[in-house]
């Protein structure tokens, strides 16, 4: 894959997101939302366009948005009923999806930090409809081995597996089922952390993806 084409994205917008964090202020953010523009938002739709590119080679219906708040999500935070008043987030997040509606769908996410890159791919949380169909493929034995067996291989290549979970199996399940661990989540998906590579950015991301899309195709075989 090409190198992103603006090089602002991800080490300026990096940057950008730094001084955000130490400078989480109204006033300070409305001096420098030119820089926010040009540094952050801008690069970053090219960059949902450009890794939306070799996703589609990955799953071809994907949803590749790049308006703010679909595959750009907003960096203001909702702070109506939040403890923590700050009023931007200090990452920028990104969302490639597949389904009709962006929220809630399986799909890949991005979250560009002042240092690091998160990397997901799954269903954080899993709409009430759908969440049955998920639990009865958990404890069906072709689809929940199917599943066992790919959340294995992708722990043993250093992916996490995170979502969503209560600490017992839901009623009417056995609370000893051999993938009550799976039974226990309301949303699953497998993700890494890495620093920011001085290259090639974009063929890192979509490696990692690349390698995480198995619990995509299983995920979206629910629907």
């Amino acid at each position: 894959m090409a190198e992103t084409k603006n090089d602002a994205f991800p080490h300026g917008a990096a940057r950008f997101l730094g001084q955000l964090r130490r400078n989480n202020r109204k006033d300070w953010f409305d001096v420098h939302r030119e820089e926010y523009e040009r540094l952050v938002l801008e690069p970053a739709k090219e960059f949902v366009i450009e890794l939306g590119a070799g996703l589609r080679k990955l799953r071809p219906k994907l949803q590749v948005d790049p308006r703010t708040n679909y595959g750009v999500k907003r960096i203001n935070r909702d702070v109506r009923f939040a403890r923590d008043k700050r009023p931007y987030k200090d990452h920028q997040t990104l969302w490639w999806w597949e389904g009709a509606a962006k929220d809630p769908a399986p799909g890949y996410w991005f979250d560009l930090t002042p240092t690091r890159v998160y990397l997901g791919v799954g269903w954080y949380m899993i709409e009430p409809a759908m969440l049955q169909r998920y639990r009865d493929a958990v404890i069906d034995d072709r689809r929940g081995h199917a599943l066992d067996r790919l959340v294995k291989a992708l722990e043993r290549k250093g992916y996490k597996l995170e979502g969503p979970a209560t600490k017992r199996v839901p009623r009417g399940f056995e609370p000893d089922h051999p993938r009550a661990r799976y039974l226990k989540y309301s949303g699953i998906y497998a993700g890494t952390e890495a620093k920011l590579p001085r290259s090639g950015f974009a063929a890192v991301c979509l490696a990692h993806y690349r390698a995480m899309t198995p619990l995509q195709e299983w995920l979206v075989a629910l629907r």
